[in-house]
């Protein structure tokens, strides 16, 4: 504005650009600051540059509901099931479309199907199939959906389980939600042999190396392969039991830089 005179309401609809009885019903439900002198509603300039700016400001999708969370959940549990990945696809891509982050996808509506699909073939109520086909459609959805952040990156990362752990969506799992905290991420996959990341890690600048962990038979192979990452100068996250996709993101975000930390 030109000065610090209060302006008119009647004036401030023009600079809005809106009608004056839509500036009034902004001042009577509060979001427009003005005060009431001489029954006149005048605006102090700074607070109309101000609602300004708000209204122009590209404004986030509001986050789908819990319900709604809820109900594309059973949708895709009943596609992959089913394995109707044009279906897991579409549910996937809408939710985060509308604003639920990739990590709360994961843990809300992907995980929670994929532990019951196991938990089926683990009781003999589905055959094997039925889980690899679950997983591989997960694989390729969460291929399509997660994002490429703009801007500066908050480091980069690799992202691997170690010979013997042959289960890659954990990995996928983890690449999708350092990519979405606007890391860049290698990701190595499964049944990557400690050599070969060794080798990596030479020819690579990375600040963190993330070891998936979800086989028991091969958790001292991890813990000895993170034992000499660190040993050589590089950062180690080695994915616990129970831990979640947030969980990872907040210690990678806090880690303070020292290879032993974990």
């Amino acid at each position: 504005m030109a000065d610090d005179q209060p302006i008119d309401l009647q004036t401030a609809a023009q600079r809005l650009g809106v009608h004056y009885q839509t500036a009034y019903r902004w001042v009577r439900s509060g979001r427009l600051t003005a005060s009431l002198v001489d029954g006149r509603y005048l605006v102090d300039a700074d607070d109309l540059d101000e609602f300004a700016a708000e209204r122009s400001a590209p404004s986030r999708p509001k986050p789908p509901s819990d319900a709604r969370v809820e109900r594309q959940a059973d949708v895709v549990h009943a596609a992959l099931m089913s394995g109707d990945e044009p279906a897991v696809r579409s549910a996937c891509t809408a939710l985060t479309g509308d604003g639920l982050s990739v990590i709360d996808l994961v843990q809300r509506v992907i995980s929670p199907s994929l532990r019951e699909i196991g938990r089926a073939w683990h009781d003999g109520e589905i055959d094997i199939w039925v889980e690899h086909r679950a997983s591989a459609i997960v694989e390729r959805a969460l291929g399509d959906i997660v994002p490429n952040p703009r801007g500066r990156r908050r480091g980069t990362a690799a992202v691997a389980a170690v010979t013997g752990d042959r289960h890659g969506l954990p990995t996928t799992m983890a690449t999708a939600a350092l990519r979405a905290a606007n890391w860049r991420v290698h990701h190595l996959g499964a049944d990557t042999p400690p050599s070969a990341i060794h080798a990596f890690l030479a020819e690579n600048d990375v600040e963190l190396m993330v070891l998936s962990n979800t086989n028991p038979d091969v958790a001292v192979r991890t813990e000895r392969t993170a034992d000499e990452i660190r040993a050589a100068g590089t950062r180690v996250l080695i994915g616990r039991p129970g831990a979640t996709l947030h969980d990872l993101v907040e210690q990678a975000s806090t880690m303070n830089g020292s290879p032993s930390a974990d």
